[in-house]
């Protein structure tokens, strides 16, 4: 049973850290194609 936790437990924190990852990639996006956009 402890296993299956563990396991269920890392998920949940990798789940955290893409969400975290998410919020602050997807509204860098476009920033950063503008950028590209200005220095071409």
């Amino acid at each position: 049973m402890s296993h299956n936790e563990d396991f269920k437990d890392s998920t949940g924190v990798a789940q955290i850290l893409l969400i975290i990852g998410a919020i602050v990639a997807l509204p860098l996006l476009p920033m950063l194609m503008g950028w590209f956009t200005l220095l071409s």
